[in-house]
């Protein structure tokens, strides 16, 4: 176990999908939507990113709206894929990053070994197989872009090159936004320790959790950075209901809406629970016993509009919130 007395911090997820599952007006309202889960008490906000595999809102669009409405929250991407020339990503985290005042995290993985997913990838002109070495490569020139502050850079990669690039604007933060990484695979949890801000996986069980945890901290310490270098989160969904078999309906309905699966078939790849506010906030307490610091929580609503997707915002906020500051 580890220490739980740091600070605690809670984000809800924007729903960029659900609006174009169901092609209505709310991504107009995306700035509202974030100024009232500021208002609500929430700590970040994170959209993720999938153009084709799993349509949505553009994650960067969708936190630029955000950015707009809010002045406390962070704002995070759950999680960018490596589809983007790196100089051009390094550009818009950096004008995200200063149009925000310096609350970007960016959150980043190189996707799921799916059929949806390899296409999504093939339609980019990106081979599968290269998804990985590209997402390295992108993360070293991005940071040597921001480090050097609009100075000349040049880089040597196997799939990108770069000659006496200077970037502008400086990002707001020092080197950059930080850089979270989304995966648990062994070599990723690795690569996580050695070179990233912070590991945000879909973690099944709290004890996956702390085994990947304590596996981040060893690499961290191997590479000789401190073991806290990472920041711990977790990317987690959860439907408050006073009535379980509600709950259960509403998991039901959101994910076979969502992703076209079953509940039992998402419930083996990431975490998932829906009940009263008290076992919900039981259950993420074991995440946070584990080591999480950091929740970042998809709020599953029965029906994908905007009046849903609210009234999950204000129960969570008003049953589970108060609830899981207590535990920290």
């Amino acid at each position: 176990m580890t220490d739980t007395k740091t600070d605690l911090r809670i984000g809800v997820v924007l729903p960029g999908r659900e609006s174009v599952v169901e092609r209505n007006a709310y991504p107009r309202h995306l700035g509202q939507l974030a100024q009232l889960i500021e208002q609500l008490g929430y700590d970040s906000i994170w959209a993720g990113e999938s153009p084709l595999a799993r349509s949505r809102m553009n994650p960067l669009l969708a936190l630029t709206a955000a950015a707009t409405t809010t002045d406390r929250v962070q704002l995070g991407t759950a999680v960018l894929l490596p589809l983007r020339p790196p100089v051009h990503l390094a550009h818009e985290l950096a004008c995200l990053d200063r149009i925000s005042g310096g609350r970007l995290i960016a959150g980043v993985g190189s996707g799921f070994s799916s059929p949806a997913t390899q296409a999504e990838f093939e339609a980019y002109g990106i081979p599968f197989k290269e998804r990985v070495g590209r997402l390295r490569e992108t993360i070293e020139i991005c940071r040597a872009l921001w480090a050097a502050e609009g100075e000349p850079v040049s880089y040597e990669g196997k799939y990108h090159q770069l000659k006496d690039a200077a970037l502008l604007p400086v990002p707001d933060q020092p080197g950059g936004p930080p850089l979270w990484m989304a995966h648990s695979g062994e070599k990723m949890l690795e690569r996580t320790g050695q070179i990233y801000d912070g590991w945000m996986p879909t973690s099944t069980t709290p004890g996956n959790y702390e085994k990947g945890r304590l596996q981040v901290e060893e690499a961290s310490e191997a590479a000789g950075r401190p073991a806290t270098a990472v920041t711990n989160a977790v990317y987690l969904s959860v439907a408050v209901d006073k009535s379980i078999e509600k709950a259960e309906e509403t998991l039901h309905s959101y994910f076979g809406a969502y992703y076209r699966l079953d509940l039992a078939t998402m419930r083996t790849t990431q975490g998932i629970l829906g009940g009263p506010a008290e076992q919900v906030a039981d259950w993420l307490g074991q995440y946070i016993a584990a080591g999480a610091r950091h929740l970042v929580l998809r709020l599953p609503s029965p029906v994908l509009d905007e009046l849903s997707y609210r009234a999950a915002l204000e129960r969570t906020a008003e049953e589970l919130l108060p609830l899981l500051r207590g535990i920290a």
